[in-house]
């Protein structure tokens, strides 16, 4: 099982372009004192490296996790 990773230990990777960021992460957030948990991406920039949610809003991340893996699912044969 993945653990949370504080974000002053550790962030997630970002690609060479960060203009996008990194990939979607589960994330632990504060806003309005209270905490929530969503997927959020971190956006590495020279001056003022962020995080934001999938709404495009800036969040206060105070951990994160990298996202499981896909159920792998087997699909029906369709009878004809």
């Amino acid at each position: 099982m993945t653990k949370w990773i504080d974000v002053n230990d550790q962030l997630p990777p970002t690609g060479v372009d960060s203009v996008y960021g990194s990939k979607w992460v589960l994330v632990s957030y504060l806003f309005n004192g209270e905490q929530y948990e969503a997927e959020g991406k971190f956006v590495k920039t020279p001056r003022n490296p962020y995080w934001r949610n999938v709404f495009d809003d800036k969040i206060d991340v105070t951990h994160w996790m990298p996202m499981p893996d896909s159920p792998k699912l087997k699909r029906e044969k369709e009878n004809d």
